[in-house]
This record gives structure tokens, C-alpha cells and sequence, in this order.
């Protein structure tokens, strides 16, 4: 019985080591910081009142909008 629950918490242990080892190699790259030092202007969408970055608004009529968002539209 002894050998049995020994097993079984080093196939747990090695289980949760392979887990954390997998899911590091598994990250996605930081994204790189904004090219200014400042930061990027916030606008904000006038069908949503959103603020969001000026590169990811797009303009509709001299006023500016969510680009890529499906509920705003």
C-alpha cells in the first residue's frame, strides 16, 4: 500500500513539473512597447464611447470609430 501512494505522488509531482514546464514554453511573445516614449493618443469612437488607441480607429465621416470591433458597428 505504501509503494502504491508513493507512486502515485511522484507521478503527481512529475505531472505538475512537466505541466508548469510546458505551459512556459507555450507563452506568446510580449508584445513590443510603443515606439514613442509617451505613448500612443487616445481617441475616443463616437458610435460607442470607447477610448481606444489613434492605430486602432479608423475614420467615417471626418469622426473616428472602432476599426475592429464587431459590436460597435
Amino acid at each position: 500500500m505504501g509503494r502504491i501512494l508513493t507512486l502515485i505522488i511522484i507521478g503527481v509531482a512529475l505531472w505538475w513539473l512537466f505541466r508548469g514546464f510546458f505551459r512556459s514554453q507555450l507563452r506568446e511573445p510580449e508584445k513590443p512597447p510603443a515606439q514613442l516614449p509617451e505613448g500612443e493618443d487616445m481617441v475616443r469612437c463616437t458610435r460607442c464611447g470607447v477610448n481606444l488607441p489613434r492605430s486602432e480607429a479608423r475614420e467615417e465621416g471626418g469622426k473616428l470609430v472602432c476599426a475592429a470591433n464587431p459590436h460597435c458597428h
